[in-house]
């Protein structure tokens, strides 16, 4: 496994969508280990394999530094979703990484996702940002600092749409500033 920092490099992804994320970064590439570990959570539901997390940061100690300190925010899946799938893989990724890392990382449910949205796995880039424009709003309620170094956090950097709406609804709220992080990248 490799981290891959955003920040000073700009990924392909990144160019095509010029986000409004200050930067990100990945544990790993989706080579064929990559893709297994995502697709045991994701669609299988075995949470089991993430309390390997100590070990994966080991390989990638650039990925632990990077997320140190920051507040986690999971992408949210639909509330529908959510009740059939009855997890969200992005939580799990995050409360596993602000276990691991501690030093005042935490989980924060900052966000909620507003309408349900197709699966983003056949779409293009274009459909991708269509798909969940607008998808994403900031939780009523919260009580996140403005001045908290955010991180959203996903299982994995496509495109880089999902992450862009979630920065954006953030950005509305008020953050001055998200980075991202996510497991795995294509």
């Amino acid at each position: 496994m490799d981290a891959f920092p955003y920040g000073g490099l700009i990924c392909s992804g990144c160019r095509d969508l010029e986000p409004s994320f200050e930067r990100g970064m990945s544990m790993f590439r989706l080579d064929q280990l990559g893709e297994k570990l995502i697709h045991e959570i994701k669609y299988q539901g075995v949470k089991g394999v993430l309390n390997d997390m100590p070990i994966w940061l080991e390989f990638v100690p650039e990925f632990a530094e990077y997320i140190e300190g920051a507040v986690l925010i999971p992408v949210p899946l639909h509330p529908r979703k959510q009740r059939k799938r009855n997890f969200n893989q992005s939580k799990w990724i995050a409360d596993s990484l602000a276990k691991a890392i501690g030093g005042g990382t935490w989980v924060e449910d900052a966000l909620v996702r507003t309408r349900m949205t197709k699966t983003q796995t056949k779409l293009d880039l274009n459909e991708r940002r269509k798909n969940v424009k607008n998808a994403f709003a900031l939780r009523q309620g919260n009580c996140l600092d403005t001045e908290r170094r955010l991180i959203l956090v996903d299982d994995v950097f496509t495109t880089g749409a999902t992450l862009e709406a979630c920065a954006q609804a953030l950005l509305k709220g008020g953050f001055p500033k998200v980075e991202v992080a996510t497991a795995g990248r294509k």
